[in-house]
């Protein structure tokens, strides 16, 4: 019996997760003002709280993710490293790459679905 693999080498799982945990954390925050905003309550202190604390979540669940592009992938790229042809090496340190980017580009953006509660203070 095989198993899938999961964050193995060559799995595309790396290049899924940044996404999955940008979008878990945007429906999340909206979802917790939404609530928060319905329901009446008047300050919006504890919102801010629990909104900060998942975007420190999601920036953790996203940074590992950058962590093992970086590691197991090779995600940075090194001066004087070309890849011309079809090798298992190349896809790799471009899947490691892609992964790499992806991450960046959600950690940026879970800090911009964060941002709106730091600065309208009322629902």
């Amino acid at each position: 019996m095989t198993y899938p693999r999961l964050i193995d080498d060559g799995s595309v799982w790396i290049v899924v997760i940044p996404p999955v945990i940008w979008a878990a954390h945007f429906l999340t925050c909206y979802w917790v003002a939404a609530v928060w905003c319905a329901s009446g309550a008047a300050p919006l202190t504890p919102v801010v709280w629990a909104i900060a604390a998942i975007t420190v979540a999601a920036l953790g669940g996203i940074g590992w993710a950058a962590v093992v592009a970086v590691r197991r992938y090779g995600g940075l790229r090194r001066p004087g490293r070309h890849v011309s042809r079809d090798e298992p090496e190349g896809r790799k340190a471009f899947l490691g790459h892609v992964a790499l980017l992806l991450a960046s580009l959600n950690g940026v953006a879970v800090l911009f679905t964060a941002l709106p509660v730091l600065v309208f203070r009322q629902c």
